[in-house]
């Protein structure tokens, strides 16, 4: 697509979302991502789609394309607290958010669309995507911290046998596994526990599951807020979700129990695959089409 300036702000040498970015985000679009750690390296031109995060300080830049009459979008990867004013969406100036994690008061504000949080940098090169579930070794897996009420969930699915549970200290802590091993593990699981973030009912590992066609399993709600009937019926809307949603976990435990003593898992797997699959595109059709529009 000509006359779009990609340009990322971030503070994060790892560029954690690269991949989401480029496979999924910006798919459709004819240009490439210019990443600056200093907004004064950013170019000020019209039609920009800004990447950032609350981290870094891009308001000075939106200011300096709003003292322009410039156009621009944002693309805002990570607001779990739903802190983040986004007092520029008033600008007229400003024609499009993208963003995670679901602000229930922005579900139908026009320029508002919702995306997932996607999967983590060169996650997918490690995935063969073709591991049937009867091909796999491990019944359900979880990677992560046991904060909150994620100790009882996984202490309750212990109650499954076939498992692989790896503890760390922290979001990409030295202790947690690699990007190889946990790809790995999730591809050899037919079950992925995906307990609620620090704050928000999402988290990284839903999307990472799909993409390596686990079956996740995870809670309806938060205590951050309630979407009816689930909070995933917000960052899919419109569609039937074909993973396992508890209230708690034990409903969730409950439910895994049913898939497997009915014989359900394969066919679960392959609606979960067939759905991620579909959301993916519609995803990268809709920025684009958004983009174009707006743009």
């Amino acid at each position: 697509m000509s006359g779009i300036s990609c340009q990322w702000l971030t503070s994060d040498p790892s560029l954690f979302e690269l991949s989401w970015l480029q496979d999924v985000v910006f798919k459709n679009l004819n240009c490439s991502i210019k990443v600056a750690e200093d907004f004064n390296l950013l170019k000020v031109t019209n039609n920009t789609i800004l990447v950032c995060n609350h981290a870094v300080p891009y308001r000075d830049f939106l200011e300096r394309l709003r003292n322009k009459g410039f156009n621009y979008g944002i693309v805002l990867l990570s607001d779990e607290n739903l802190r983040e004013p986004n007092e520029w969406l008033h600008d007229p100036g400003c024609k499009l958010l993208v963003r995670n994690y679901v602000n229930p008061n922005q579900l139908n504000h026009p320029k508002v669309m919702t995306v997932g949080l996607g999967y983590k940098r060169d996650f997918v090169k490690y995935l063969s995507k073709d591991k049937k579930t009867k091909d796999r070794e491990l019944t359900w897996f979880f990677a992560g911290t046991l904060h909150g009420e994620r100790q009882g969930g996984v202490d309750l699915f212990k109650k499954l046998t076939s498992y692989k549970v790896h503890t760390c200290s922290g979001f990409g802590a030295t202790d947690g596994l690699s990007t190889q091993e946990y790809a790995e593990l999730l591809e050899n699981s037919v079950f992925a526990l995906c307990p609620p973030g620090q704050d928000s009912n999402d988290s990284f590992r839903i999307y990472e599951a799909l993409e390596a066609g686990c079956i996740p399993v995870t809670l309806s709600n938060s205590n951050q807020f309630v979407v009816r009937p689930s909070y995933w019926h917000a960052v899919f809307r419109g569609s039937e979700i074909p993973f396992i949603v508890g209230e708690n976990y034990e409903d969730c435990l409950d439910q895994t129990k049913r898939v497997i003593k009915e014989g359900q898992m394969q066919q679960m797997q392959t609606n979960c695959m067939n759905f991620w699959s579909y959301w993916k595109q519609k995803w990268a059709n809709n920025v684009a089409q958004k983009i174009q529009i707006k743009l």
